[in-house]
């Protein structure tokens, strides 16, 4: 089974292929991504201090005690390099941009020429180490902050030792770089903890940006997988998910190789999911192997009450079966009922924090409700589109279907006549308005599809207009009487008129009425369409499908009454 998974892992990109170029998105960036801003402000605080330290000795010259043409010469090298970068900083050149990643160094270069040249251990320069350490630290994060630390100690210690005159202050001389060591650790601390905040608020922030309902869910679940994988640059990042209703096991995989495979979601063994998801329901586990100097943790943790508990001896083959060194695992959840399981592998050592497994559950509590938004949106979508078709269905029905079926029986007729001998021009032509209205009406359907008609303003006036032709071409007259006034969408009123043309459709395929009457009225919120044909004898109960289901669709109820003298068809929808 081990086998497997690393077979599967390597079929999908486990080989750590080299990182494209354009991999480290924002999440992965360097504080350079979040002190970008502060640019203009760092530069500013550099000028400060170069100037005010020129004009603060030349106030009170007690230094430089030697090389004073040097220093001050140096100085205001210092003065002059601090207004450039200033300027570039102000004018966003493009130069800035690779300078940025040095000026803390500079700075270190700077201030150690300057307390050669002055008192050694006695300089009143050495605190400008203080400010190279708060860039470093607070612009690129921990380590770049304690690699200045230890420089600027070493420096310190090299130039004092060299250049101050003797004898030496020996607690001076130990003193100041103990006090660079100790608060440039701290500020390394404090740095790294406000770059992994902004770049947390950053994920959460792209990972609610890239979600939208028109990517689907797979493609929104893949990015954001992608995300925080970029986020931790871990190796991979896994999602196992199980299905009670089609009882199948799938997993979704983003890795260093090939972000994009994670959109898909491949079915996977049950025997290797049940693996995958050894751990509780309710568990998070950070497992980092001792890969680094003998050094390694395993933790477990019950993501409701956040306490450790006991790491189960079944889950020790997890960094096996994953082939990895270090890795974090969350549970996925699903309307409070669990779904499956998230990891984030590393084969190369990258040590888990306890942290990192609480902030990946935040991010999926996050992500949950927008995936649920997207679902319920594409719900919608499906049967806003099904509802559609089956109003297309029931037009051609009744506006394509009715017309063709009243065409055959008068053609029907024609051939009749013509094998009696008879004349049969006045049919034709009856036959040939009957088709160009036809031909007319669909063209307007077509026209309403494209979004390019004009509904009738009045149903009122639709239906008298259609009864008019009812009766030319069926010899059935047809009264049409309006309570009130009725005012109601174009929507509702196209649905109306085309309850209104099947109803008498229906009277002409199906009775021998010699007169039917339609009524429309609006009351007590309610539009009421009552279709009437004079013939006797029908007991039966029935329900014409096409009008109840239009009925259906609207909110709205269809009923037949049958009476001895007629049958009425009523229709109510709710406005």
């Amino acid at each position: 089974m081990v086998t497997k998974v690393k077979a599967l892992l390597k079929l999908w990109g486990g080989n750590d292929k080299p990182a494209r170029s354009d991999e480290h998105h924002g999440t992965m960036e360097s504080g350079a991504s979040y002190g970008a801003s502060d640019t203009g402000l760092i530069a500013a605080m550099r000028l400060l201090l170069a100037v005010s330290a020129l004009i603060f000795i030349y106030i009170d010259p007690l230094e430089p005690d030697r090389f004073v043409t040097t220093t001050y010469t140096t100085l205001g090298l210092y003065v002059l390099y601090s207004l450039a970068v200033y300027i570039l900083a102000l004018s966003q050149a493009k130069a800035m941009r690779t300078l940025r990643a040095w000026t803390h160094w500079l700075d270190l270069g700077w201030y150690s020429l300057l307390i050669s040249l002055s008192s050694g251990t006695n300089s009143v320069f050495f605190f400008g180490f203080y400010f190279a350490i708060m860039v470093a630290g607070f612009r690129w994060g921990f380590w770049s902050g304690i690699r200045v630390t230890v420089a600027s100690a070493l420096a310190f210690a090299v130039i004092a030792g060299l250049t101050t005159p003797a004898p030496i202050e020996l607690n001076r001389f130990l003193l100041r770089p103990t006090f660079l060591l100790v608060i440039g650790y701290m500020v390394a601390r404090r740095g790294r903890f406000e770059i992994d905040l902004k770049r947390r608020l950053s994920l959460l922030k792209e990972i609610m940006t890239v979600s939208n309902p028109r990517f689907g869910t797979g493609r929104t679940i893949g990015m954001a997988m992608e995300r925080l994988r970029l986020f931790y640059d871990a190796d991979h990042c896994l999602v196992v998910l199980f299905s009670e209703k089609s009882e199948r096991y799938t997993l979704r995989r983003a890795s260093r190789a090939d972000p994009e495979a994670s959109v898909q979601a491949e079915v996977i063994d049950k025997e290797l999911a049940l693996r995958m998801l050894v751990p509780e329901p309710h568990e998070a586990i950070v497992f980092s192997s001792p890969a680094f100097f003998g050094l390694g943790n395993s933790w477990a943790f019950d993501t409701a009450s956040r306490e450790r508990v006991e790491f189960s001896a079944k889950m020790v083959g997890l960094p096996s079966l994953l082939d990895t060194e270090s890795f974090v695992t969350v549970p996925l959840f699903y309307r409070h009922e669990p779904v499956g399981r998230l990891y984030l592998t590393a084969r190369r050592w990258r040590a888990f924090r306890e942290p990192d497994a609480f902030f990946v559950l935040h991010v999926i509590e996050q992500i949950a409700p927008v995936i649920d938004n997207i679902r319920l949106v594409d719900q919608l979508a499906s049967d806003a589109a099904e509802q559609e078709r089956q109003t297309i269905a029931r037009d051609l029905h009744d506006s394509v279907l009715q017309p063709y079926i009243g065409l055959q029986m008068g053609l029907a007729a024609v051939c009749s006549k013509l094998r009696a001998g008879g004349r049969v021009s006045d049919d034709i032509d009856t036959l040939m308005e009957m088709t160009g209205i036809g031909i007319s009406y669909l063209r307007s359907r077509l026209s309403g599809l494209r979004g390019k008609t004009e509904h009738e303003s009045s149903l009122p006036a639709a239906v008298k207009r259609f009864a008019a032709r009812f009766s030319t071409f069926t010899g059935i007259p047809v009264e049409v009487l309006c309570n009130g006034d009725i005012r109601i969408n174009d929507r509702l009123a196209a649905e109306a008129f085309q309850m209104v043309t099947e109803g008498l459709s229906n009277i002409r395929r199906h009775t021998s009425s010699p007169r039917a009457e339609v009524r429309l009225a609006c009351r007590n919120g309610r539009l009421e369409l009552r279709i009437t044909n004079e013939e006797a004898g029908i007991l039966e109960p029935f329900t014409p499908r096409s009008i109840a289901e239009r009925a259906k669709a609207l909110g709205g109820l269809a009923q037949v009454r049958c009476e001895a003298s007629n049958t009425t068809v009523t229709v109510e929808i709710p406005l």
